[in-house]
């Protein structure tokens, strides 16, 4: 009888705070302020979730629930652009913003899982053609975002549903890897914030990095690798 395939070792990470020290709202508030493009439409965007901050510190929102609606919104920011016109956009983010902030310690894990043949995800609430080109620049292949809604070959500000964030995160990994090859009690995932405890929990080994408190003190308890 045929043995069936040895199942494939994943490598998992999350984006803002993980595999850089920044956040692409701030990467993306730079280009605009710099560049002068759809500044009213990005402070009305800030604005218009900051009205949510005292909602969430009250208890009235979850953290969760919070940080989506930042995601879910975030493609107003380019609203009205071709994807020809978002690209050049993106591209700068990732090169002017992303690049400079990476964290050394996390890319040498990327580059440890790629020698070691796992297959390496770049998995991130972050717009998704945008996470592609910062893909691009740190050489990680596959990515796993938010997709934005074009009609006519123009965004219109709208994203598809599910955020890949949170639960999410996981619905839409799992969606991307449309067979059952990898092996996920022997798989990695690399995250930084409680929010990502669906991810973390999917795999059999489990990265905080430079974890917020409730993850932090969830990983110490669970045991989980820290890097920090």
């Amino acid at each position: 009888m045929d043995e069936s395939p040895q199942s494939m070792i994943a490598a998992v990470f999350d984006l803002d705070g993980t595999l850089y020290t920044g956040h692409i709202v701030h990467g993306i508030a730079r280009h605009h302020r710099i560049h002068r493009v759809k500044r009213t439409r990005f402070y009305f965007y800030v604005a218009a979730h900051l009205a949510l901050w005292p909602l969430w510190r009250c208890g009235l929102l979850s953290e969760a629930s919070f940080r989506e609606l930042w995601a879910r919104h975030l493609g107003w920011t380019v609203r009205g652009w071709t994807q020809q016109e978002a690209t050049v956009v993106f591209n700068w983010v990732a090169e002017e913003y992303v690049l400079p902030l990476v964290r050394p310690e996390v890319m040498e894990r990327v580059r440890g899982h790629r020698a070691s043949g796992h297959r390496v995800i770049l998995v991130s609430g972050t717009l998704a053609p945008l996470l592609s080109e910062i893909g691009r620049h740190l050489g990680i292949e596959e990515v796993v975002g938010t997709p934005l809604v074009l009609l006519e070959g123009r965004y219109t500000g709208a994203c598809e549903l599910p955020v890949c964030q949170g639960p999410g995160k996981v619905s839409r990994l799992e969606a991307y890897l449309t067979d059952d090859s990898i092996g996920w009690p022997e798989s990695y995932a690399y995250a930084d914030s409680y929010i990502d405890l669906p991810l973390l929990e999917e795999v059999g080994n489990p990265v905080a990095v430079h974890p917020d408190d409730k993850l932090a003190a969830h990983a110490q308890e669970r045991r989980w690798q820290i890097i920090e």
